[in-house]
């Protein structure tokens, strides 16, 4: 049975949000899980009626999708729906009506989804401006940094990646690696390198220790690339062609804060997995000065 038993998708009517639909439908399908589809309105309408106004026709009629419409603000009403309904995973498109709004960061990430991702208890999966669709998904990339929300999100794709039987590439950025490229880790061959290695081995262990067996036999290769993080995972999020790309973060969108996300936002083509934390992490692995 899929850890992932219940999904949320919030829809506003408006073409941005529905892009969330079909990916939502879909992995709900392909893992077994219940679909919820939230729609927070004053005037609620009757399912056909109301799932046809959310751009979410193929919705009707399936056994697993369940249609909520309650009142009040959009975000509360996210968040509430979370906890009454046991949701594991919320889908959505990082836009919705309030896209065009004229407010900060309008362009890559609506109000709802931005409170959203900064609250939500639960991985969110967001489909940013960029996002082209392609289903089914074909394989995933997962970011470490030996930060605790890094290991959430490597646990939730290979949790996620379990259900689906797909292969997850890791990869661990450093802007003062001096390795050109990727490097897998059978491709180190001198004393130094195999420390990177030991040293990588080790970051993966607390992220995968609450895996089943299946779950961590998805994943795959795990590279270490030099350069700067964002780029990098942009990188081989293309090379890979991945389907979703799950990163950790520390939830907080203010100024100077989730620079990387923020990068994504703005250029990725593929689905984000959040996975969101607190701010008191483990220190981050400093691979860069091992290789001498």
């Amino acid at each position: 049975m899929s850890r992932f038993a219940s999904i949320l998708l919030p829809l506003d009517g408006s073409p941005e949000a529905a892009k969330g639909a079909d990916c939502a439908l879909w992995l709900a399908d392909a893992i077994g899980a219940t679909l919820h589809v939230l729609n927070a309105t004053a005037h609620p309408l009757p399912a056909g009626d109301a799932l046809a106004h959310l751009r979410a026709a193929g919705a009707q009629g399936a056994a697993c999708v369940i249609l909520h419409q309650p009142s009040g603000s959009a975000e509360a009403a996210v968040l509430a729906e979370i906890a009454a309904h046991r949701i594991d995973l919320v889908v959505m498109s990082a836009r919705g009506q309030s896209a065009h709004a004229n407010q900060t960061l309008s362009h890559r990430l609506g109000s709802v989804a931005r409170a959203v991702i900064e609250r939500s208890p639960v991985p969110v999966i967001l489909l940013p401006a960029h996002y082209r669709e392609s289903l089914p998904w074909t394989s995933m990339l997962a970011a470490i940094s030996g930060e605790a929300v890094a290991d959430k999100a490597l646990e939730a794709a290979a949790q996620l990646a379990g259900a689906l039987r797909l292969r997850v590439t890791v990869v661990h950025a450093d802007y003062r690696a001096r390795a050109a490229g990727a490097r897998q880790f059978g491709g180190y061959a001198d004393a130094p390198h195999h420390e990177v290695r030991h040293r990588l081995e080790e970051l993966l262990r607390p992220a995968l220790a609450g895996c089943a067996p299946d779950e961590v036999d998805c994943v795959g290769d795990v590279l270490l690339r030099g350069g700067e993080p964002a780029s990098v995972l942009l990188d081989e999020a293309a090379r890979h062609r991945s389907s979703l790309l799950a990163l950790g973060w520390h939830g907080s969108l203010g100024p100077g804060r989730a620079l990387v996300l923020k990068q994504l936002l703005d250029h990725a083509e593929c689905a984000l997995l959040l996975a969101r934390g607190g701010e008191h992490a483990r220190a981050r692995l400093k691979v860069g000065s091992e290789i001498e």
